[in-house]
């Protein structure tokens, strides 16, 4: 079987980090030789690698820019994989640079939609006439790359994101809860929205919908911003109506105590804490934005919102609080049934293994 080298940042909460790991350790249980390697310091999930037998490696060293690319290339070198895996945009530029030192086929992994074409997109998807393929994690972005870079078409297989969809399960007994709980979970940072957000739940607070709002995230992933949030978060009076949490490493279980799931990212992928939240029979909530439109059918399993309007998301939310408990149960089941129809572990490794096997 071929041997395969991933590689990414680090460990972190993020949805990318978590499909690098299950991705690992899905090819570890497959039989592949198989080696999964970070190099900055944040390892939430090392004991899910542990626990499934992944072989990983912290390998600090990558960590200065300087010196990366060369570094890594050495590294892949002595390893000797017959592919390697690299998920995250800093991590495929290295990767297509290192290609010129290493005869490894090299796969790199496009994990965000892009809004649109600047200086450093052409810089990044120019580097990638020296990867063998590339992985993104939607189509919508599969046919961004084909309509704006053509001459690297014959290089893209989409593969969307998988759920576990054996941990992400409904609540056996779901309760009608007294106070409507929404749950949101995403990085603190620009590109998930939290400033908008809070002041669409100031606004319902002043609606007096019964609701409450948990969103959990990597409060130390972008430090200065979540300053910011924690500003506005005063400025706005919204303690008794929105909580802010740590990442929890049991994330199901939050999710089986909500009753709706708000993403409000101003761009994505394809957002695996959706797909989650759908496996736990959440009906969901999220921006109108590249590929959710096509994961969210309006009033059938959800409703959308335009991102940048206030108005529309405290709009979304009070529709979906005015259906009954019923209604949202509907669109939570409908949800579940269509992860297990496209998001399972078995579909997301058959198309990696027939993409190595290719290669």
């Amino acid at each position: 079987m071929k041997r395969i080298l991933l590689i990414t940042e680090n460990l972190g909460s993020g949805g990318a980090e978590r499909q690098i790991c299950g991705l690992a350790s899905m090819l570890t249980k497959a039989g592949f030789p198989c080696r999964l390697i970070t190099y900055v310091e944040n390892q939430f999930y090392e004991p899910y690698l542990r626990q499934n037998g992944v072989d990983y490696q912290f390998v600090p060293e990558l960590w200065n820019k300087k010196t990366r690319v060369f570094k890594v290339a050495k590294y892949v070198r002595q390893y000797q994989p017959n592919v390697v895996i690299s998920f995250l945009p800093s991590v495929n530029k290295a990767m297509c640079l290192a290609k010129l030192f290493f005869k490894a086929k090299l796969v790199v992994s496009e994990r965000n939609n892009n809004t649109c074409i600047i200086r450093s997109d052409k810089i990044q998807f120019n580097l990638y006439r020296m990867a063998d393929a590339i992985v993104p994690n939607s189509n919508s972005q599969g046919k961004f790359i084909c309509n704006h870079f053509p001459f690297l078409c014959k290089k893209v297989h989409p593969i969307i994101n998988f759920v576990d969809v054996n941990r992400f399960t409904p609540s056996e007994m779901p309760v009608q809860n007294d106070v409507l709980r929404i749950v949101t979970v995403a990085r603190y940072t620009q590109q998930k929205n939290v400033l908008t957000y809070l002041k669409a739940v100031r606004m319902v607070k002043e609606m007096g919908l019964n609701v409450h709002f948990d969103w959990y995230g990597d409060k130390k992933h972008n430090a200065a911003y979540y300053a910011e949030i924690e500003k506005e978060y005063q400025k706005l009076d919204i303690s008794d109506y929105l909580t802010l949490h740590n990442p929890n490493q049991k994330i199901e279980e939050e999710y089986r105590k909500a009753d709706i799931f708000c993403l409000p990212s101003l761009y994505e992928g394809y957002p695996n804490v959706v797909a989650e939240a759908m496996s736990c029979g959440l009906p969901i909530l999220c921006s109108n934005v590249y590929e959710n439109p096509y994961i969210v059918e309006e009033g059938v399993n959800g409703f959308l919102f335009n991102p940048e309007s206030v108005e529309d998301i405290a709009g979304a939310i009070k529709k979906m609080a005015d259906l009954s408990f019923k209604e949202r149960q509907e669109m939570g089941k409908r949800n579940r049934q269509l992860c297990l129809q496209r998001n399972t572990e078995e579909a997301f490794l058959k198309s990696y293994v027939e993409l190595i096997e290719s290669l």
